[in-house]
């Protein structure tokens, strides 16, 4: 079982009060808003996990992370231009959310707590989004029963389908990624047959929920798992087993009671798009330098942009926009980088690209980006975070190869002189 001592498991537990807190927005939409005291509950248990987070970590790194340049840069960048918006488009919200993003954000979640984990970081971020997300979908379970459902589409507690979808797909992420860990690192049978179920359980709810985008990111996570079995024959012929007795025992279930996959066949078709490309088009058209502020899709549309880019360019105008693609491609890089450089050390090094990659995926249909988002908008923080305070990947190379070219130069000088 994984080993965790009592600090570690207290920050988990922190974490997962974050994480969860967060998710919480989840349960709302800009056509059925929260109810105010569950936002006042929201932003309590963000406060509180937070500050005793910040306690823990200590004062020695509260600074700004500086390496890799790129990624400070186009952050502090793309900041700056938010609070800018702010400013142009006389909004009192933006401004400070602004602040807080170019000021918090770096100090918290690229540096403090990252700090604070050390190590074990990508394994105690999934393990605290795994606990804190976890709730969402038991709760729907229990207080929704899926059979009791008369709706063809199954949205649990969550206001439509899509929020139960989102949510899933964020907490596969962590799946996959205790799955690919346990593939570097050899587990209990136990173990493996929990996160295998687990991924089985997400793939059958995210697939009733007809959430799309949350298919597709589901679909595209699963190829780092794919990508990973086929480096290990052994893994893969296993995998390929219990792939065919999983299918084996579908088809019985399915002999003896249909309804399970009676509802997922008959799941009602959608517009490809429902209607998104129209508020894309029209924002596009509307576009300004520093944007149109923080009402602009309320008004013009009473809908959310359904789009993470969208709603920047829309909201924060096209340099903000600019920048957040920029700084997407960048982490992706340094990410990669980075996975490469940690995962003989640390077998959950995917975690930042799996995340990163669960983060802009689901961005594709609703907007994930804020100045605390949800759950999977502070893991994609805290996993750049994850990257930031390791050292530059290339100057770790350059370092390891100085180091390898002094130490064979030792070497020789202690080999014994030829006598003439």
């Amino acid at each position: 079982m994984l080993q965790l001592s009592q600090r570690q498991i207290l920050i988990v537990v922190l974490l997962a009060i974050l994480f969860g807190g967060a998710s919480l927005t989840n349960l709302g939409t800009l056509e059925e808003p929260l109810d105010p005291s569950i936002s006042v509950l929201r932003f309590l248990t963000i406060g509180t996990s937070l500050i005793f987070l910040l306690a823990l970590s200590g004062r020695n790194s509260w600074n700004f992370p500086i390496k890799p340049l790129p990624l400070s840069f186009l952050w502090a960048a793309f900041s700056f231009t938010v609070l800018l918006s702010g400013f142009v488009n006389n909004e009192m919200t933006a401004q400070r959310d602004g602040f807080w993003l170019l000021i918090a954000v770096p100090i918290i979640f690229f540096n403090a707590l990252p700090k604070l984990m050390h190590k074990s970081a990508n394994l105690l971020i999934t393990l605290g989004l795994l606990l804190g997300v976890s709730p969402y979908i038991l709760i729907s379970f229990l207080v929704n029963p899926i059979w009791q459902s008369d709706s063809k589409i199954y949205s649990g507690i969550f206001p439509n389908s899509n929020q139960l979808g989102f949510t899933t797909a964020i907490l596969s992420s962590g799946v996959f990624i205790l799955a690919i860990g346990f593939l570097f690192k050899k587990r209990s049978l136990t173990e493996v047959l929990i996160v295998n179920i687990s991924l089985l359980i997400c793939l059958a709810v995210v697939l009733i929920s007809n959430a799309r985008t949350a298919i597709i990111t589901f679909s595209v996570m699963s190829l780092f798992l794919i990508w990973k079995l086929f480096q290990k024959p052994k893994n893969f012929s296993i995998a390929f087993v219990i792939g065919v007795i999983i299918a084996a025992i579908a088809f019985i279930v399915n002999a003896q009671n249909p309804w399970l996959f009676e509802r997922i066949a008959e799941i009602q078709e959608k517009d490809s798009l429902s209607g998104r490309n129209d508020i894309w088009v029209k924002t596009i058209i509307d576009m300004t330098l520093l944007g149109n502020g923080e009402k602009y899709f309320e008004i013009n549309f009473g809908l959310g942009a359904h789009n993470t880019v969208i709603h920047v360019l829309g909201v924060n105008g096209l340099f903000a926009c600019v920048l957040m693609v920029l700084f997407a491609i960048i982490s992706f890089f340094y990410a990669w980088l980075y996975f490469q450089k940690n995962y003989r050390e640390d077998c959950y090094a995917i975690a930042p690209l799996v995340f990163m990659t669960c983060f802009w995926m689901l961005s594709m249909g609703e907007g994930m980006f804020g100045s605390l988002g949800n759950a999977m908008t502070i893991a994609y923080m805290l996993s750049i975070g994850v990257i930031m305070s390791d050292l530059n990947p290339q100057a770790t190379s350059l370092e390891f190869k100085l180091r390898e070219e002094k130490q064979l130069f030792i070497d020789v000088e202690k080999l014994p002189k030829r006598r003439r």
